[in-house]
Parts: structure tokens; C-alpha cells; sequence
């Protein structure tokens, strides 16, 4: 059975894992993301040459942030890993190691690992709309990733959402809550809060719930698009917040007040694979290579 080497990259952590071609995980770990190009490169090549001390390795999968061409390796804008933009991933990462190597956007990868071992195993068109600093998605229609022409599919955060055209970025986004909630409770800027601090608030905090109902409007306003677009089988939501299971019918209350709802209506869940679902997905693409 092969084995993959996958990697998620993102702004603070850099996670990845040994998988089989199955989906197995056998090693998964983590470390802090370095914005030195060159300590980025050598904690890259260090893990690499780790796993492949005592392991036949096929190849590397790896998912990233940013816009993508998974065919050249192009990346114009790599997320909050600027001094990658307009990098070729594929050549940098091909000149550290002889293994061949898979890139594609995190978003994407994530919305293909819930499509191969996750919540959305059972369809063949999904959207995964990703809820976290900002808001990210990945488009499945008949079991293949939709990317855009230019590769941007999925920026769902750029939707406007708001009363004025604020976007899902500013006020769909786990962010985006949490400055809500910072503001109702006056809470300093440089406290730190966390998102079960504020649900469990919720409960009894009438003044907190007013502030979570309002964020799951927008949320909901954005939602309510993509499936009107896109015209999936299933919304699957991912990040954090998606776990909490009070969101979902304070969702639910708020696509129904759309007039057309009872007619795009399609199930919406919380994605089951949590962080590995970007390595996950990666190596789903890797081993699609002949």
C-alpha cells in the first residue's frame, strides 16, 4: 500500500501527516508556521526527510492557501504567507525533494477530504463553506472540484452580507463574531476570548445570544446564495464554530424567513474530519497521479 506525506499549511500552524492511500492516518503533528522563506523551506524539507527515514514515501500532498493552479504550481496571492506570492510552489518544493508533489488550495482540499472520508461521503455535489478568520469554500459538483477559471472558485468571504455590502469576511467569519462579542461585552482588544467561551455565555446571556442571532443572519444571507447558485446536495460548514449545535437551527430560522427557501432547501451539517480534513484531501488529489 502507498504511502503520502501531506501537508496544510497555514497561517499559524503547519500540519502534516503520514496516510495511506485509504485514508489511514498513521503520524499527524504540527508545527508553527515560519514567515523567514528560508526557515520555511528547511522545517518543510526537515519533516520530509523525517518520515522518510523509515518509510517508503509516493509522493507529497499539499494543501495551501491562496489562489492555485495546481497545474503549473503558480501562486499569486498565497494568503497570509506573502512572501510566497506569485511563487511557483511546485518548483520550489520540487527543488528540495525527488518525490513528486500535488498543490492545491486549502479550502479545496478540505471540501475533497469530507467528500472522500467525511460528512458529505454520500454525495457527489457539495459546497464546503469554511468558517474561520475569514470565510473560504470549495465547490464538488459530480464528484470533481470546481475551480474557476482563474482558480478563485469558492471566495465565498467576498459575498456581500451586510446592510451597507459588507462581505462574509467581516461579518460571517468566526473573526467577525468574536469582534461582535468583544464589543457587547467591552472586552479589551488585547484579551484573548475563545468561541466556547462565548456559546456557553450564550446560554443564559440574552445580550450574547441578540449578538450570535445577528451573526448567524449574515451567515445565513450568505449561505442562502451559494446554494442558489450552486444548487448543491448538501452545505457542509467547517472551522470551530461548526461544532457548536446551537447553530443550526438559528440558521435554519434564518434561511426559512427566505422567500424561496422551501424550494432550494438542502441539508446542512457540520464537516467530521476537523483539522486533518486539508491533509486528507491533499492526498485524495496525490494519489489520483499515475
Amino acid at each position: 500500500m502507498r504511502l503520502f506525506i501531506s501537508f496544510d499549511v497555514g497561517g499559524t500552524h503547519v500540519k502534516h501527516g503520514l496516510f495511506t492511500e485509504e485514508g489511514e492516518v498513521l503520524i499527524a503533528e504540527e508545527y508553527d508556521t515560519h514567515y523567514d522563506r528560508q526557515q520555511f523551506l528547511n522545517a518543510w524539507q526537515s519533516v520530509v526527510a523525517g518520515y522518510r527515514q523509515h518509510n517508503e514515501i509516493a509522493g507529497i500532498a499539499i494543501s495551501f492557501p491562496g489562489y492555485i493552479n495546481p497545474h503549473t504550481g503558480n501562486v499569486p496571492k498565497a494568503g497570509a504567507l506573502e512572501f510566497l506570492d506569485g511563487s511557483n510552489l511546485l518548483e520550489i518544493f520540487g527543488e528540495l525533494t525527488d518525490l513528486p508533489i500535488t498543490v492545491e488550495n486549502d479550502a479545496n482540499c478540505a471540501a475533497l477530504g469530507e467528500m472522500w472520508l467525511g460528512a458529505g461521503n454520500e454525495y457527489d455535489s457539495l459546497v464546503c463553506v469554511t468558517i474561520g478568520t475569514g470565510i473560504g469554500g470549495g465547490i464538488i459538483v459530480d464528484r470533481e472540484l470546481m475551480r474557476g477559471s482563474h482558480f478563485r472558485a469558492g471566495e465565498f468571504g467576498v459575498l456581500p452580507v451586510g446592510k451597507y455590502g459588507e462581505d462574509m469576511h467581516q461579518l460571517a467569519s468566526a473573526r467577525g463574531l468574536m469582534e461582535a462579542c468583544r464589543r457587547e461585552m467591552n472586552i479589551p482588544a488585547e484579551e484573548k476570548i475563545h468561541g466556547k467561551e462565548i456559546f456557553a455565555r450564550a446560554e443564559t446571556d440574552l445580550h450574547i445570544q441578540g449578538v450570535i442571532d445577528n451573526w448567524v443572519k449574515h451567515l445565513a444571507r450568505g449561505i442562502y446564495s451559494v446554494v442558489s447558485l450552486f444548487d448543491p446536495q448538501a452545505i457542509l460548514l467547517g472551522g470551530g464554530v461548526s461544532t457548536q449545535p446551537m447553530l443550526y437551527p438559528m440558521l435554519e430560522r434564518h434561511l426559512e424567513g427566505f422567500k424561496f427557501w422551501d424550494v432550494l432547501k438542502v441539508p446542512i451539517r457540520p464537516c467530521k474530519l476537523g483539522n486533518k480534513a486539508g491533509m486528507l484531501g491533499a492526498v485524495w488529489l496525490a494519489k489520483q497521479k499515475p
